[in-house]
């Protein structure tokens, strides 16, 4: 059997663990910190559709599309935000972020079923290949019309993978610590060990004069005075076997 070194043993356990324990933790974050950020971004998208609600009412009543227009490019600098669109009571856009060019994902007509307020749906836009969570707020409760909100969905999922990624540095960053400490403590532990095994030796091929020198505040302790008593014992029942030998010539 090839013999393998029980530093690099230890060293191995302690690998396996950590890798484990590393993919166990973004299998939790992936879980957990979705969730959270998902909520995170869907109540900043109702915050800001709220916010755009309160500026643009009276510009709908008045029909004011520059001043609209104006609102929503100020809305539009947030990190999160793909578009925003602004309808009036019959789903006709007034103003847009696409500069006139709605992908036809949001241009189609809903109706008051599909309006989810607590739990937007998830859009896929083709001409931008991006997800969106369509975040709706009503103006005026409905009555004048509607904020729209896209959401990006990679937002969160950039996120997640820089999280992702921190956990992994953190892991390999502690492992090659761990790896460090592990070498210096095994040979603390290891060379005793193979002292102990070369006095063994030594004992089978006949030498018991030399006392066994290992002192250690744990098991190898143990079981060098085990050794010990034996290479005493051993000493003993040659000397007592010599003596005989000479009495009986």
């Amino acid at each position: 059997m090839k013999f393998i070194s029980l530093r690099w043993k230890i060293s191995g356990i302690l690998i396996l663990s950590n890798l484990f324990l590393g993919l166990v933790a973004i299998f939790i974050v992936q879980k957990t910190v979705t969730t959270s950020l998902k909520k995170e971004v869907i109540e900043r998208g109702q915050t800001i559709a709220n916010d755009l609600s309160r500026y643009s009412t009276e510009l709908i009543m008045e029909g004011d599309k520059v001043g609209l227009n104006q609102i929503l490019a100020n809305s539009l600098t947030y990190e999160s935000v793909e578009y925003i669109l602004v309808e009036d009571n019959e789903q006709r856009i007034l103003s847009d972020t696409f500069n006139g060019d709605v992908p036809p994902e949001l241009s189609s007509p809903r109706t008051f079923s599909e309006i989810n307020y607590s739990d937007p749906p998830l859009i896929y836009l083709k001409s931008r290949n991006t997800e969106c969570y369509d975040v709706t707020v009503g103006v005026a409760e409905g009555n004048l019309g509607y904020i729209r909100i896209g959401m990006k969905r990679s937002y969160i999922v950039e996120k997640v993978r820089q999280t992702n990624t921190y956990i992994m540095l953190s892991v390999i960053l502690v492992t090659l610590v761990g790896i460090i400490i592990v070498y210096f403590i095994s040979n603390r532990i290891i060379k005793p060990i193979i002292r102990l095994a070369n006095r063994a030796t030594e004992i089978s091929s006949g030498n018991l004069e030399e006392k066994i020198d290992v002192k250690t505040n744990d098991e190898i302790n143990y079981m060098a005075e085990a050794v010990e008593r034996l290479r005493e014992s051993l000493n003993i029942a040659l000397t007592r076997l010599d003596k005989t030998k000479s009495i009986s010539i």
